[in-house]
């Protein structure tokens, strides 16, 4: 009886709070929320974190993330198993969907439910990484630092998907008892059912997408996987110059490879490896006495560029260099990278093309290829070399968040050399105009592969040589979003409730789970758009911020409280 007592009082201040607006979160959350989130968040998420759950080039690697993707679930199974021995009519049920056998990436999503109700509502959230970098920074050895962020000290999660994505799922699971043992014993879950979903290859393939195809879409969802409150997506632009490796130079000095560590495109790499060869050994020697200085004295396009790390080494004959990361890896802001660090890609490939245009180093295809980077981006980010074919911004994405490019992989082949680009787009470089009111994605393709098309046709006019092929992939298309609709004003009231403040708007450069589903919104856990340190998104020594994401819980618990009570809203 007692129980039953507690269970309709803690329904009634529920309803009290979302009836009035008022309140704290100190009040309004039941303390098996509070509780949960100091007790259980930091051990569940250090979990998973010790899971390795990236996936890279290597043939071995799909495999083992797979493997401790079926750890992950297990685990998170055997909690919900141990939370449904205490509740007496709602449990947390789990659900797993694989897409058709052969499927690459695996097609997979997994989770659980509360309620079977026709309308659904969702959290959603993925539980694969991108690759750690360096293990320097002991990227599955979860523990706790304390950082400087957002004016104060905080402790922080380290390790890799601490923010991105395993501490927020955790914290999805988490609220998801919260509610289970809010409702227990009632039926305000009477025709409706909330799903936590977990995605198993978002840094890869979306699987949700392929999941929501063959069951259909939530009537509305939060992407716990950015900030709050994102209202536009840019859209992403993969391509792919290359040039044939052709021979080596008969003599003097030359860049015989050029390569990024293995990693994804959207991740800016930890290191770049050069190396110098060819068929004077005292001329190698003296490059390699003398490279570091001239690498300290080259004047890039901007005096106040910060130059990578550089460090020289020798391997047999050649001469090794190697730049590496400082700041922001994240290849959907390289601007910050920009502003506070040094993507060891760009500051090696203009080095090594003024050390070609000079006549240090002789004209080859891997050489002409950073020439080509050169020539095309220096340091910049917003394409300002090329303004005509390569900058645009606009009401959405304004200057300063406009289309941005991030050289994040070169690789030298046996066969040729190849540069990918991480682009975020802006709408000027859609094929389609935005009309200013439809939500979600833009129709049709980019106009990139119309202006790469251009621009190294423009590059061959201005230095001839060998012509560079490039190949173009429309990844996504920008994703606009009305901040003023009914379902941005019912998140906004939840944050303000939770918060005290007026909710923030961001158009960002990230994907989410939510792009081209108009249901589906990306909202935190992060308050800051800022992606590179003490939060390292994407990098060496990623980190959350432990009390940020426990707000970001008690919103989204809010979010969730507002969504039962209003069941048959749109």
């Amino acid at each position: 009886m007692k129980r039953d007592l507690g269970r309709h009082v803690r329904l009634a201040v529920a309803a009290l709070v979302l009836l009035t607006g008022c309140g704290s979160s100190d009040n309004d959350d039941p303390p098996i929320l509070e509780r949960m989130l100091a007790e259980q968040f930091v051990p569940e998420t250090s979990r998973l974190v010790t899971l390795q759950t990236f996936r890279t080039d290597d043939p071995q690697s799909e495999q083992r993330a797979v493997d401790n993707l079926a750890s992950a679930r297990d685990y998170l199974n055997g909690l919900a198993e141990t939370f449904n021995r205490g509740q007496r009519t709602l449990k947390l049920e789990p659900f797993e969907w694989r897409g058709a056998a052969g499927t690459t990436p695996t097609q997979w999503v997994f989770g659980f439910r509360l309620g079977d109700g026709p309308k659904k509502i969702a959290i959603l959230a993925h539980l694969d990484t991108v690759p750690p970098g360096n293990a320097d920074w002991r990227p599955f050895e979860p523990r706790i630092e304390t950082r400087d962020h957002r004016g104060s000290p905080q402790s922080f999660l380290v390790g890799r998907g601490a923010v991105d994505d395993k501490g927020p799922a955790v914290l999805g699971f988490i609220v998801m008892r919260a509610l289970a043992n809010l409702y227990d014993g009632t039926r305000a879950l009477d025709g409706l059912s909330i799903e936590l979903i977990f995605d198993t290859s978002e840094e890869t393939d979306f699987s949700t997408a392929y999941y929501f195809q063959q069951v259909g879409e939530p009537d509305f969802g939060i992407v716990f996987d950015a900030a709050w409150t994102v209202r536009a997506e840019k859209g992403i632009e993969r391509p792919v110059f290359t040039l044939p490796l052709g021979a080596a130079p008969g003599t003097g000095l030359f860049v015989e490879a050029f390569d990024s560590a293995p990693g994804a495109t959207n991740q800016i790499p930890d290191t770049v490896t050069a190396r110098i060869n060819g068929d004077n050994a005292a001329a190698l020697d003296q490059l390699a006495a003398n490279v570091a200085a001239l690498y300290q004295q080259y004047g890039f396009d901007d005096p106040q560029y910060r130059r990578a790390p550089l460090e020289v080494s020798r391997d047999a004959n050649a001469v090794v260099l190697t730049t590496k990361v400082l700041g922001a890896q994240h290849g959907s802001v390289p601007e910050q990278n920009r502003a506070d660090g040094a993507n060891p890609v760009v500051s090696l490939s203009n080095f090594l093309a003024h050390l070609v245009d000079d006549g240090t180093l002789v004209p080859n295809n891997v050489g002409r290829m950073l020439q080509f980077m050169a020539w095309g981006w220096g340091t910049t980010v917003f394409g300002e070399k090329h303004p005509d074919l390569l900058e645009r911004h606009d009401e959405v994405f304004a200057q300063g968040n406009g289309t941005t490019y991030a050289l994040t992989r070169v690789t030298t082949s046996a066969q040729d050399v190849a540069l990918r680009i991480d682009i975020r787009y802006a709408l000027g470089h859609h094929g389609t105009a935005w009309d200013g009111q439809t939500e979600g994605l833009l129709s049709g393709g980019s106009i990139f592969p119309d202006a790469f098309g251009q621009l190294v046709d423009r590059f061959q006019r201005d230095q001839p040589g060998q012509a560079i092929a490039v190949t173009s992939t429309n990844a996504a298309a920008p994703d606009v979003r009305n901040p003023q609709s009914p379902l941005f004003q019912r998140i906004s009231s939840a944050y303000e409730r939770a918060v005290g403040s007026p909710m923030p708007l961001a158009a960002i450069g990230g994907g989410t789970d939510a792009k081209g589903v108009v249901n589906l919104v990306a909202a935190g856990p992060l308050f800051s758009l800022a992606f590179g340190p003490p939060i390292n998104y994407h990098g060496l020594g990623e980190g959350a911020p432990i009390e940020d994401l426990r707000l970001s819980a008690r919103i989204l618990y809010q979010i969730m409280l507002g969504e039962v009570a209003n069941k048959t809203a749109k």
